[in-house]
């Protein structure tokens, strides 16, 4: 695949994570929703220590997408305050992610008309 990545939340023996794999970039939409994904399946307890990391990750991705998406390689970390090693991790590996959904239908448009 062209375009891969993963969120991530681990630390205090805790470690889930919700990856993507596809051939078009991820838009900034599907990359929120992805993430929202890994908030709620984890525990509550586990999402509520990581509260405020969720958020800084969500609005990492909303300020990707308002400048055209990130190209990989991208890891960024957002540790929880106080603890050892508590975070939520962003990961884009391979391609390109949080794209607007509007250049991704230009793409789409451009590709099939050609």
């Amino acid at each position: 695949m062209k375009n891969r990545g993963r969120f991530q939340t681990q630390g205090d023996g805790f470690e889930d994570s919700v990856s993507w794999s596809q051939e078009t970039p991820l838009t900034a939409k599907d990359g929120l929703d992805k993430l929202n994904e890994l908030e709620t399946k984890i525990p509550k307890s586990e999402s509520n220590k990581r509260e405020k990391e969720f958020e800084k990750a969500r609005k990492f991705i909303e300020n990707a997408e308002e400048k055209g998406g990130v190209d990989a390689p991208v890891s960024k970390t957002y540790k929880t305050e106080g603890t050892k090693d508590v975070r939520v991790d962003i990961e884009v590996i391979k391609g390109k992610a949080f794209i607007p959904v509007i250049i991704l239908l230009l793409a789409l448009v451009f590709f099939f008309w050609r």
